[in-house]
């Protein structure tokens, strides 16, 4: 990736790449900023590069050159595992550790921060009523015990657990029915205005994207093509895959109205 210049208060990747075992850059030549407190959503098919742009994010791959700066800092000069637990990390189907409750999935890295105990379960009582599950009800449950929904929202639940300034969301309500992940995305807005945090939001389906981002990132073959608001995506496709993808989108609403 090529250098680029980071403004203060902007928390995304400035330039560099990750080349893979085949020979080829899973994300090449890309230079991004992201303001603190946006919601952006990383858009593109399978192998684009979207999932291993956001793991250089937290260091679960390192780039081959450029910088990524957080908050100002290069993420390269961080101890990656403090880079981490300053993060939020949200995965598909919750990841949740089947032998513990929903309490301690949640006080995870608060005990490895060393929170003391009625600290961290404070803090559970808190998410549990932010993502909307009753603590009383759910503390005590194990993964086991919860629908599909219900884990994401205690996985989601425990990527805020130590107030993390950035939140990293690897297509977390792809494995949903199409009910559960529009409640999902609802809550997702919510929580994102309640807590003010950066969110990063891998996902391929161009309507979550165009919903949930204030910004879209739209990826192909390792590179950005287009990174702008949705309205000035639909208006303005950058280059003939972008407008491919706007059209198909447009192509199912004609479709669901003409139903």
């Amino acid at each position: 990736m090529s250098g680029g210049r980071i403004k203060e208060r902007e928390v995304f990747p400035s330039g560099g790449g990750l080349k893979e075992e085949a020979g080829f850059y899973a994300v090449k030549d890309l230079s991004a900023s992201v303001r603190e407190g946006e919601l952006i959503t990383i858009l593109g098919s399978s192998g684009c590069g979207k999932t291993t742009l956001l793991k250089m994010t937290n260091r679960l791959y390192e780039p081959d050159g450029g910088t990524i700066l957080l908050f100002g800092e290069d993420i390269q000069k961080q101890d990656p595992v403090h880079l981490r637990r300053r993060m939020g990390y949200v995965i598909q189907q919750a990841g949740l550790f089947p032998h513990m409750t929903v309490e301690d999935n949640i006080s995870v890295i608060p005990r490895l921060l060393k929170w003391e105990p009625e600290r961290c379960r404070e803090r559970v009582t808190q998410l549990l009523d932010l993502v909307g599950l009753e603590p009383e009800q759910y503390r005590n449950r194990y993964p086991s015990q919860l629908s599909g929904g219900q884990q994401q929202r205690v996985g989601l639940a425990r990527a805020l657990a130590a107030k993390p300034r950035v939140m990293l969301l690897d297509e977390p309500f792809g494995a949903v029915d199409a009910i559960t992940r529009l409640n999902l995305q609802n809550e997702l807005l919510r929580i994102h205005r309640e807590t003010g945090g950066t969110f990063l939001f891998v996902t391929h389906d161009i309507h979550e994207a165009f919903r949930l981002g204030s910004r879209v990132m739209i990826m192909n073959a390792g590179k950005l093509l287009q990174m702008d608001t949705p309205e000035n995506i639909v208006r303005k496709p950058a280059d003939p895959f972008v407008e491919t993808l706007v059209r198909s989108a447009m192509d199912q609403e004609r479709f669901w109205s003409s139903v």
